[in-house]
């Protein structure tokens, strides 16, 4: 017997390696040219319907901290990537100044207290001369205005009580304030985190941000990098299909190799517009075991399952075609392709689940067959030796 040899002329001249299901099946026809088809076998398996975004690694908590009060820095070992335990004394200031503002803000007080017993003291009396003028008045002895003048006076008098209790209270303030800025002088982590990045050092004169938050000097920043997330930016197209709880993966291109696995935690309800397209922000909690491998700012490719389905039958979406408006698929029926309308459920993009139309084990056509009048015309040159 003879060997035959199949010799496959396609584009470009590059012979077709074919493997796993999928064949070329050539039909013999006299032993001339005939319609080569590839085909796979319908079979069951996992369709995973996933949401891709892309997204930075941000920490849960990230602050900058300032200090209230201000002069210069003496001490600020340590840097950044250091680990800084909650309450730890991070820098110090030059107490001096500070320490000068509340001693004069505590004797500012004592004035303060001082003129409000006056003011009482003078109360008291205006109180007593008043009653003294009523019994006057009644006996007949002094005149209506000397009256009116005794009451004018214990009315100001009280006025001058509530002036004083009003500037105690003041300076009270004050000193509160300037023992703010002096225990301030020890500038504390504020929480257990990891110094992110560090703005002064040690010899540096800072001004306070008692008066402006935003006129204080930025001392450091930290955060919490024990619980990390992806912000995703999904799109508005996709953002239908995503929900709280569901299961994601991230991956990092300086860190190739490793899939962080994650949950998503939370929606932003509010889309922005990026390049003319709406998105919205998806906060992937990354609960990996490598999570520590994560460094905030980090860009990552974000993969979030919105559907799973075990046992689909599956087939790939370059065999489904379109026929006189239905979708339908060629099945190779001895040798020739048939086609059969079927009814679809979810794809991933490139495979798609057969609900109803096709059996398992059954063979599709996936490339060679776009109609029948492309049947008939389609031919692939095979030469026989």
């Amino acid at each position: 017997m003879k060997k035959k040899r199949l010799i496959f002329v396609v584009a470009g001249g590059i012979a077709a390696v074919i493997v796993a299901s999928a064949v070329f099946f050539s039909v013999r026809s006299n032993g001339f040219d005939a319609p080569a088809y590839k085909i796979i076998k319908a079979a069951k398996g996992e369709l995973r319907i996933e949401v891709l975004a892309t997204g930075v690694v941000v920490p849960e908590t990230e602050v900058v901290v300032k200090s209230k009060a201000g002069g210069e820095i003496t001490r600020f070992p340590f840097h950044e990537g250091d680990l800084l335990e909650k309450g730890v004394v991070v820098a110090r200031l030059d107490p001096k100044t500070e320490l000068a503002r509340k001693n004069q803000a505590e004797a500012n007080l004592l004035v303060t207290q001082a003129r409000l017993n006056k003011a009482r003291i003078s109360y008291k009396d205006a109180d007593m001369r008043l009653k003294r003028q009523n019994k006057l008045f009644e006996d007949g002895i002094i005149s209506r205005q000397d009256l009116d003048d005794a009451e004018i006076a214990f009315e100001k008098a009280g006025s001058d009580v509530k002036i004083a209790e009003a500037e105690l209270s003041q300076s009270q303030e004050a000193l509160n304030e300037e023992r703010e800025r002096l225990a301030d002088t020890e500038i504390k982590a504020p929480f257990t985190g990891t110094m992110l990045r560090k703005f002064v050092d040690a010899g540096q004169v800072i001004s306070s941000s008692m008066s402006s938050f935003s006129d204080g000097t930025q001392l450091f920043s930290m955060a919490n990098l024990e619980k990390i997330y992806v912000d995703a930016m999904v799109d508005e197209v996709d953002i239908g299909r995503v929900i709280a709880g569901q299961e994601a993966s991230a991956t990092i291109e300086s860190l190739p190799g490793v899939i962080f696995s994650g949950t998503v935690e939370r929606i932003s309800p509010k889309g922005e517009v990026q390049r003319t397209v709406t998105v919205f922000k998806v906060f992937v909690r990354v609960n990996d075991k490598n999570k520590a491998m994560l460094r905030p700012g980090m860009t990552a490719d974000v993969r979030i399952l919105a559907g799973l389905s075990k046992d689909s039958l599956l087939i790939p979406n370059e065999a489904l075609k379109l026929k006189n408006g239905k979708s339908g698929i060629y099945v190779l029926a001895g040798d020739e392709p048939a086609w059969r309308e079927i009814k679809t459920g979810k794809t991933d993009g490139l495979q798609t689940e057969v609900t109803s139309g096709l059996k398992e084990g059954e063979i599709v056509v996936t490339s060679g067959m776009i109609n029948d009048a492309a049947h008939k015309a389609q031919r692939r040159r095979f030469v026989i030796f």
